[in-house]
């Protein structure tokens, strides 16, 4: 179930897979094709939350910051 599994039976001639695009290497590799949705292409959105009785709020604001700090290819931010 792990993305480099995936890739690894798709590389082997076992079928076809949709990755994300963070997933991609940068280095194309021998045995794969990465080939991008046309537009309209598929998203999805990944959101943080927490319980409100969680009592470690700076651990979340941490977390939260590292992702902002972050510079990722296709990735739109809804809020900072």
């Amino acid at each position: 179930s792990s993305l480099e599994t995936i890739k690894h039976m798709v590389a082997a001639g076992m079928g076809v897979t949709v990755v994300p695009r963070l997933s991609v290497p940068v280095e194309p590799h021998p045995h794969l094709a990465y080939i991008p949705f046309e537009e309209p292409a598929p998203t999805r959105r990944v959101v943080l939350v927490w319980r409100r009785s969680f009592t470690r709020y700076e651990a979340i604001a941490a977390l939260r910051n590292a992702i902002y700090a972050c510079p990722l290819d296709g990735v739109s931010l809804l809020s900072s």
